[in-house]
């Protein structure tokens, strides 16, 4: 099997032309993963259901990389740490400020600090910045006020590191979960995977796409990007 890209720059029918064929393909002896962003599941699954009109789908599935990470999870057996809310992340958040008030010089326990601090943490691991990295850049960081900042952000990311270890699953660790995996699992082995609707690739999704790529003698990949005028040799 091979890795193919569909190319072409939006409104050429990149995505019409995936599902034509996923419709010509369905209910064959290979699983179909479309994989498309949280955001276009849904809108993913009506364009699926369209294009098979009337036919039962057996072996298509529409799927997020948040949903490949929990099914990996499961398969690993490593289903017993619970989920962290938006909620319960904000109250950790919260009780790790109160506890190293003493210690930060710029950030207190207020509304606008805890969404402040949750909104970093999140950039932070969707870009693969992970404790040990900030500790370092303070080091190298000459100007004394951001310095002082990213501290107070090294005290709170390390403790929040820290206390969810084992424990809880934030959302944001489940690509990294994913990219940790994707290879090790027989999940996705011998199936048919798409991948549309992505406009780019955060750093932790690119790690995944990545090994699906390297993993293409076992995988045919269709992935749509916008880089190009029309399609050309979709079946080349």
């Amino acid at each position: 099997m091979k890795l193919r890209i569909v190319y072409g720059r939006a409104g050429t029918g990149k995505s019409e032309y995936c599902y034509k064929e996923i419709a010509k393909k369905i209910n064959t002896e290979k699983k179909i993963f479309i994989i498309t962003p949280e955001q276009f599941s849904f809108t993913a699954e009506k364009k699926l259901m369209e294009s098979i009109k009337s036919k039962a789908v057996i072996n298509a599935e529409v799927i997020t990389l948040s949903r490949m990470a929990y099914r990996v999870i499961q398969e690993q057996g490593n289903s017993t740490q619970t989920n962290l809310s938006e909620c319960g992340k904000s109250m950790l958040i919260y009780s790790i400020l109160n506890n190293n008030k003493k210690n930060l010089k710029f950030l207190g326990k207020t509304d606008e600090n805890i969404d402040i601090v949750g909104t970093a943490i999140t950039e932070f691991k969707k870009h693969g910045i992970t404790v040990e990295q900030l500790e370092k850049e303070i080091e190298n960081q000459k100007d004394i006020y951001l310095k002082n900042k990213l501290q107070d952000m090294y005290i709170i990311y390390k403790s929040f590191q820290e206390q969810i270890l084992g424990k809880y699953i934030d959302e944001t660790d489940l690509l990294t979960i994913l990219a940790e995996n994707i290879d090790k699992t027989e999940m996705f082995k011998d199936s048919c995977i798409y991948i549309d609707e992505f406009a780019g690739f955060t750093i932790q999704e690119y790690k995944i796409i990545s090994k699906l790529i390297k993993l293409s003698k076992e995988l045919t990949i269709t992935i749509c990007t916008d880089e190009s005028e029309k399609i050309k040799n979709p079946d080349t």
